[in-house]
């Protein structure tokens, strides 16, 4: 019985707001069969540094400006997943991140997870980022998975932000985003066994 490991990254924003990826991803990664990032890489450099640790397949983000497809699905052990950065149109984002905005103990993903398995057909799990926040799920039958982020906004940076942002929304949710803690950095692995997939979200800072 074969067994297969999919390491998944996702908002690494190198070298938009970090400088560089961290060590412990490779860390993470070590042994890994392929490796998916989902989104926000910002720099060629991340999937190159990615690629010495394995194959790479990824998909581009918001914050994008490379060349690579919007959505795409690989298949390895018999296993069919999808990857999509997960940005939707303003109108379908706007009301959970209106929520998400004032609420401190709730979040709400605004009906993305039965958009997500509408995007795709035919896939047994659906793998994406944009959130900056670690998810595992099942909708239809399909597993959905957000290894969460390599970036997360400090306090320095939403400063920054705030002085050439110009919508007073998004004025609004990085002031929201200083009395909140900083989020803990996370990647995923994914173990393929007999057709069955596990996900896992590993902190990063954990890794020794």
């Amino acid at each position: 019985m074969t067994t297969y490991k999919v390491g998944v990254i996702a908002d690494t924003h190198v070298p938009e707001f970090l400088a560089e990826l961290p060590a412990s991803v490779a860390q993470v990664f070590a042994g890994v069969d392929l490796i998916v990032h989902t989104g926000d890489i910002t720099g060629l450099e991340v999937l190159e540094q990615l690629g010495k640790l394995a194959p790479v397949k990824a998909v581009k983000g918001d914050h994008d400006k490379l060349d690579l497809p919007l959505q795409l699905v690989i298949e390895i052990g018999g296993v069919r997943i999808g990857a999509w950065h997960g940005r939707r149109p303003r109108w379908q984002e706007f009301p959970s991140l209106l929520f998400n905005t004032f609420s401190s103990r709730y979040h709400s993903w605004g009906g993305f997870q039965r958009q997500a398995v509408r995007r795709f057909r035919l896939v047994d799990v659906i793998v994406f980022g944009h959130f900056h926040r670690s998810y595992i799920g099942w909708q239809q039958d399909v597993l959905l998975f957000n290894p969460g982020a390599v970036y997360h906004p400090t306090h320095e940076n939403i400063q920054s932000r705030l002085v050439i942002t110009r919508y007073p929304w998004q004025r609004l949710y990085l002031r929201r985003a200083l009395l909140r803690p900083a989020g803990v950095p996370t990647v995923g692995i994914l173990t393929i066994e007999d057709g069955k997939v596990h996900a896992e979200v590993v902190p990063l800072p954990t890794v020794l």
